[in-house]
Order: structure tokens, then C-alpha cells, then sequence
């Protein structure tokens, strides 16, 4: 097994991603950078914060600017919105981010799920198979883009005539797709056909297996092998010097909290989802925030 990976997400933290305040969010992505960090994440979301009112950059534009801000730790979308663009201009933005970040970007991207912010922008929601599907084939329009000279494709949702994508991406042959989503018909299917690494957010160890155990099934219907694909787990974590501290924390941050631990059992909580095949955790700043140094130095380190 490879070196067990950690990432961080910019979301939900009052002083991150969802405030109108670039240079805090700059100043955190160049800390984990510093601090070892495999990976750094911003949500595609165009409304968040308590009754949606609180701020949020758009992804790609901010991933731009992080892309300048740093050198190393690699960046991408968790996960980009298949409905908010058109997949041919995603494309074409993808591809100027690879390059701009030298090839550090992992293509995080989903079918979508939050109704309000569709209605709000006027994007028409549909039914979850329907977004599926038309993500499926956003991907796949998007490949040919960055790996084709010229495409032309007309499928059930888009279409594109002597569609030239340049430049393309700095990764060959094109940057890691990553699925996201839990959808144990549909979803989960399309990452095991599709997906280079899958990720899903906050399911505990037994519905993290259950999961695992469907893409396997779909890997084996396709013929493709699991190794192929890298798996990812992503949520809030909460951290406690100890059993006092950590109730402490509960209290102040609430239930919202996917993975709480000690350090004391931290390493053996993560193991269990190592142990079924994860590569990655990316946690979210949300509750995390003042640990993020602490974490590498005494539990990332032990892997």
C-alpha cells in the first residue's frame, strides 16, 4: 500500500471559503501547503452559510488564484457542479487551471444535489437519475476535449462540432477525474467506469464499506480492475486532546461532525477505513481548523 494521503477543504469555516475574504483563505492554503498537505479543496456551491446568505467564491476562479499563491499541493473542485456549465467550457476552463498550476489539478466533479441553489440561479434541478446521466456524459465530452484534436459529439444532453480545446492540460493523458457521490445505483457505477479516484463525504466505516462493496461489483461488471481507482473519504472531523476536550468541542460545534476522535484513537479510527481500501482523507477547515498542524505532526505522520 502507498502512502496514505491527507487533504484539506475549504468550506463551512466562518473565516474560509464562505466569507468575502480572499486573503484568509490564501494565507491557509499556503499553510498546508507548508504543513505537508497532499491536496486542497474548495466546494462548488453558489449559495451556503445559515439560510444561505453567507459568501461563497466561485470554484474555478479561486482554484485560479490558489493555482498562483502555490507551488506543490495539489488543487481541485469537491466536487464540480455537472449543471452549472456548460461541459465544453468546463473543459476549456480545467485545462487553463492544469496549466496554470504546472499540473497539479485533480478534476473533482458531480452530478449535483443542492435544489435551492439550482432554483435560486435558475438552473432547472431534474430528477437524480437525469442529473447522473448528464453527467456521465458531461465527462465524457470533456475527455475528448482535452485528448482530441478536434471533436465533434452529439449525445442526449450536449452536443459539439469541430470543438478544438487548446491548450490542453499539462497532465496526460488528461488530469485525474474524481467522482463524487455516494449513489450506490447510479452514481457509484459511473466512478467505476469513469472515475480514476472516487470520494464520498462523511459516511461512517459501515456504509464506507457498504459503498466500496457496490464499486467493486461494478468494477467486476466492467471488467475493470479496483486498483485502478484511488479511494477518497471527505467530511468534518473533530479532534480532542482527550474525552473533556473533545465533549467540549461537540458542545461548541455541534452534531454536524462526521468523524470525532482522540488522539489517542484517531490512527485506529482511520485504519478501519485504510484497512477497506482509502487512500485519502480530506477534512474540511469546519472544527479543524486550529488542529491542522497538530494533525500532521501526530497522527499523519504515523502513516
Amino acid at each position: 500500500m502507498g502512502k496514505i494521503k491527507f487533504g484539506v477543504t475549504i468550506n463551512a469555516a466562518p473565516e474560509m471559503q464562505y466569507r468575502s475574504d480572499y486573503n484568509s483563505i490564501k494565507k491557509i492554503a499556503q499553510e498546508c501547503e507548508r504543513l505537508g498537505y497532499n491536496s486542497l479543496w474548495a466546494m462548488d456551491h453558489l449559495l451556503w452559510g445559515i439560510n444561505n446568505e453567507g459568501s461563497v467564491f466561485e470554484v474555478w476562479a479561486l482554484l485560479s488564484a490558489l493555482a498562483v499563491e502555490t507551488k506543490s499541493i495539489k488543487l481541485g473542485p469537491l466536487v464540480a457542479c455537472n449543471s452549472f456549465r456548460n461541459p465544453t467550457l468546463t473543459a476549456k476552463i480545467a485545462s487553463t487551471i492544469d496549466i496554470i498550476s504546472k499540473g497539479r489539478l485533480i478534476f473533482g466533479y458531480g452530478a449535483g444535489w443542492k435544489e435551492e441553489e439550482y432554483e435560486a440561479y435558475g438552473y432547472r434541478f431534474g430528477d437524480p437519475v437525469t442529473r447522473v446521466k448528464q453527467m456521465r456524459e458531461g465527462i465524457t465530452l470533456i475527455k475528448k476535449l482535452w485528448t482530441e484534436e478536434k471533436t465533434t459529439f452529439k449525445g442526449d444532453f450536449y452536443e459539439a462540432k469541430d470543438a478544438i480545446c487548446n491548450p490542453k492540460p499539462v497532465q496526460k493523458p488528461h488530469p485525474p477525474i474524481m467522482i463524487g457521490g455516494g449513489g450506490e445505483k447510479y452514481t457509484l457505477k459511473v466512478a467505476a467506469e469513469i472515475g480514476n479516484i472516487w470520494n464520498v463525504w462523511g459516511p461512517s466505516i459501515e456504509e464506507y464499506k457498504r459503498k466500496v462493496n457496490f464499486l467493486q461489483k461494478y468494477c467486476d461488471e466492467l471488467g475493470r480492475k479496483m486498483d485502478d481507482i484511488d479511494l477518497s473519504w471527505s467530511g468534518n472531523i473533530l479532534i480532542g486532546k482527550n474525552e473533556k476536550q473533545l465533549n467540549r468541542k461537540i458542545s461548541r460545534y455541534g452534531k454536524d461532525i462526521n468523524f470525532v476522535c482522540t488522539y489517542d484513537n484517531c490512527i485506529e479510527r482511520l485504519q478501519d477505513y485504510i484497512d477497506v481500501g482509502c487512500k485519502e482523507f480530506i477534512f474540511s477547515l469546519y472544527s479543524f481548523n486550529e488542529e491542522k498542524e497538530t494533525f500532521m505532526e501526530e497522527i499523519a505522520s504515523s502513516f
